[in-house]
């Protein structure tokens, strides 16, 4: 038994009556669906994207051209994509130096994107200009009461494997502005046509993989192949300006899926949040979660990372540096901010590690029955 950071263990009764609901689908399906969603982000309006880096795209493009906007240089590769192919100008900050957000900007910059990357928590007391964005593919929609408290004029949710409501994928849009809802309809349905299709062929396979993984007990293989990077296929090329392949249509599978998930879930990472701390307090580890929406990786520093990372792959336990990169040292970047220092973003780069925090009951009961081999073998580390 392995014990993985991204979750694909698909419920297969729920995959089964996804793709049922899916041949006689609602013609009001993804109304519905965004009106719902709309009322979990605290905003008017959602607009479900099949993928979340077009619903970033489609914002930027439908709000401005040629303007200047803040990025985090560590964050994913596809938020500065998503603006460079938006027709506007990225420009890059630096994280906190106590966590992994980036919430700090100049006040005479216009527009940027607040970014808890890896669900690190914000400081709910900035005030923040009126073309701020919240960029939450990290955050749990259920448990994110401070974040609101920021009013920013967009946020960003994903649903991909890996984030706190996970599933085969999708993301929405929550805005406010009335325009903006209308004009992100259009560019979806230009983009992606506004017929909704029964499913994707590639979603239907890899939710029946992910559950089967599951069923035999295979999770260490895909954790092995995620380690050495043959899943790296499946992420986003980091090194040209692409949003990747997506889908024609919207897909009812995708949002059934999604629906049935989010119904399903339990939020046990507090759980497993006190879990690890309990775990780990004794040793000279720094945990960088800090709030209940803080769920989609357990984030730690410590010096011994790179041992420390195979002592926990031993154990079963994947552990992950997270990205490999900062986006401003990436092509076509590297001029953007030549002269800038990013020394935040640096020291987490090279210190990070995470650990499972998203995990089904059945594996978080075995997590936690070796609690005192966890400890004994990390504690070696540090005699």
């Amino acid at each position: 038994m392995g014990f993985p950071i991204v979750r694909t263990d698909f419920d297969f009764k729920i995959i089964i009556s996804s793709l049922a609901s899916s041949v006689t689908k609602n013609e009001n399906l993804v109304t519905n669906f965004e009106e719902s969603l709309s009322l979990l982000t605290n905003k008017k309006y959602a607009v479900f994207f099949p993928k979340l880096r077009f619903g970033m795209e489609a914002t930027f493009r439908a709000l401005f051209e040629n303007q200047v906007i803040g990025v985090p240089t560590y964050t994913c590769s596809v938020v500065p994509h998503s603006v460079a192919l938006s027709g506007n100008k990225v420009q890059f900050f630096d994280s906190n130096a106590n966590n992994l957000s980036t919430e700090i900007f100049p006040g005479d910059l216009d527009s940027y994107i607040v970014t808890p990357w890896y669900g690190s928590p914000l400081n709910s007391d900035l005030d923040h200009v009126k073309y701020s964005f919240g960029d939450f593919s990290h955050v749990n929609l259920f448990a994110q009461s401070d974040v609101n408290k920021n009013n920013f004029y967009a946020t960003f949710y994903s649903f991909s494997p890996g984030k706190p409501l996970s599933s085969i994928g999708g993301g929405i849009v929550s805005t406010d502005d009335e325009i903006l809802y209308k004009n992100l309809i259009n560019l979806r349905n230009n983009k992606f046509n506004n017929n909704v299709s029964f499913a994707q062929a590639g979603d239907i396979a890899f939710s029946l993989l992910g559950s089967f993984i599951d069923i035999l007990n295979l999770e260490n293989i895909k954790i092995a192949f995620d380690d050495k990077g043959y899943l790296d296929s499946l992420r986003e090329p980091i090194n040209e300006i692409s949003l990747g392949k997506f889908p024609k249509k919207l897909s009812a599978f995708q949002i059934e899926m999604l629906i049935r998930n989010i119904e399903a879930k339990k939020d046990n990472q507090l759980e497993i949040l006190n879990f690890w701390k309990d775990t780990l307090e004794i040793f000279p580890i720094k945990i960088l979660n800090s709030q209940n929406w803080s769920n989609s990786h357990l984030n730690i520093k410590a010096d011994e990372r790179n041992s420390l990372q195979k002592t926990f792959q031993k154990l079963g336990i994947q552990a992950s540096t997270g990205v490999k990169y900062l986006n401003h040292q990436l092509s076509p970047y590297e001029s953007v901010d030549g002269s800038a220092s990013f020394k935040n973003s640096t020291n987490h780069l090279n210190n990070l590690l995470q650990l499972p925090i998203n995990l089904s009951d059945r594996n978080f009961l075995k997590l936690s029955k070796n609690i005192e081999r966890i400890q004994l073998k990390v504690g070696r580390l540090y005699l």
